[in-house]
């Protein structure tokens, strides 16, 4: 799924003459890769996607989530960097943003200490939006997205129906939160539980 939506991404790339799409928010990285670190900019530790039209995806990421790059991500070259070694994430970002190259990035999205440093390699007036290429893409659900999205709604659906039944007078607040997030656990590991089984039968198939 991950794949092709990098490769979709690729054939719009080509269509709009963009060499490279450089894309920073963690919900589109995820879209495209499977991957979401949990330090991002929150601790300002940039976590940066290239997507060449015609070479190798690139992930520039914190050395200290690269295991969870080997668990989930489908990437094709993971650059790690790490605190006070070298130029840290900005070491090799040089080497792909040459000035012969059409660059998109996400215009609105983009952490500014990224785009400071991108700005200080390349013009700004001659960089690209991503943002409608990608917003695009992501209008359009894929019959996965749709599957997950149903999955949710059940998930949500039993969180309620716990909530509506625990809630009385006199109940204290956080016995109603119980409810509601055993609910969505044990519904959720349900759903899991029965993709898992669907997912070997189609495999032995």
């Amino acid at each position: 799924m991950f794949q092709q939506r990098i490769d979709k991404l690729r054939q719009k790339l080509i269509k709009k003459n963009i060499d490279l799409a450089i894309i920073t928010h963690e919900d589109n990285m995820y879209y495209f890769t499977g991957y979401y670190d949990y330090l991002h900019m929150e601790f300002g530790r940039p976590t940066i996607l290239l997507v060449p039209k015609d070479d190798k995806s690139i992930l520039i990421t914190p050395l200290i989530d690269i295991k969870l790059v080997e668990d989930d991500a489908v990437i094709d070259k993971v650059l790690p960097w790490n605190d006070g070694v070298g130029n840290e994430w900005k070491e090799n970002l040089p080497k792909y943003l040459t000035k012969d190259k059409n660059i998109a990035l996400e215009y609105n999205q983009i952490p500014a200490l990224v785009r400071n440093y991108i700005y200080s390699l390349i013009d700004e007036k001659s960089i690209k939006d991503i943002t409608p290429i990608i917003s695009e893409m992501r209008m359009i659900k894929s019959s996965e997205e749709l599957i997950i999205a149903r999955h949710a709604g059940k998930v949500a659906n039993a969180m309620m129906q716990a909530a509506k039944s625990a809630i009385s007078d006199g109940i204290p607040e956080y016995e109603v939160a119980l409810s509601t997030s055993a609910a969505g656990t044990k519904k959720a590991s349900e759903i899991y539980i029965f993709y898992k089984l669907w997912h070997q039968e189609i495999i032995c198939l």
